[in-house]
């Protein structure tokens, strides 16, 4: 599913099955797109204990990379497992494509000595018409840390840095099966198009 955040109003529509492999399987997957516009960081009252959040260095963080990647095995339920080896590499980016990558840690775990508990990756890349676009490619924040703000704090951090290059929107692709996906992205202000 691709979501972005868009202005309210937008209309949730299914941009067609894929199939994705799935073992020795191929089972159907519902893909959405949505995007973000104009989105701004609310300001509030007594703030909580925020996560702390800062920018991947490619080669000094790799462990955290690999260490992401083994929290999220393969199940019927979310399909695949995630693979260390090719995220570390997707992160790097190539050619017509440049990816910036945080690191974050609960908290609880605020001086970031233990295992990052998540990670978040911005993507800038130029379409075949030459249009830039601004995506987040991956948000993986590990089960034991999840609820606490690390999810948002990552993506406000990958959306400000958006905003900051003077992205316009902002899309995220994510299944139509994850109904606790599609919660957290309209909650931080995505919807899809």
């Amino acid at each position: 599913m691709f979501l972005a955040l868009l202005n309210p109003g937008s209309l949730w529509e299914d941009v067609g099955g894929v199939f994705r492999a799935f073992g020795p399987v191929v089972m159907p997957v519902t893909v959405l797109q949505l995007v973000c516009r104009d989105y701004v960081v609310q300001p509030g009252g007594q703030a909580p204990p925020r996560p702390h959040i800062r920018p991947y260095v490619h080669a000094a963080d790799e462990a955290h990379v690999l260490g992401l990647a083994r929290a999220f095995p393969m199940t019927a339920a979310t399909g695949p497992a995630v693979r260390g080896a090719g995220l570390v590499a997707e992160m790097e980016g190539r050619v017509g494509r440049l990816v910036t990558a945080w690191l974050g840690w609960p908290p609880d775990d605020a001086d970031s000595r233990g295992p990052a508990g998540g990670l978040v990756t911005l993507v800038q890349a130029r379409s075949a018409g030459g249009d830039l676009r601004w995506s987040i490619g991956w948000l993986l924040v590990r089960p034991q840390a999840r609820r606490r703000g690390l999810g948002r704090e990552l993506v406000a951090t990958a959306l400000a840095a958006a905003a900051t290059a003077g992205a316009s929107a902002v899309w995220v692709e994510t299944e139509g099966r994850w109904s606790g996906s599609l919660a957290f992205w309209r909650a931080v202000g995505f919807q899809a198009v």
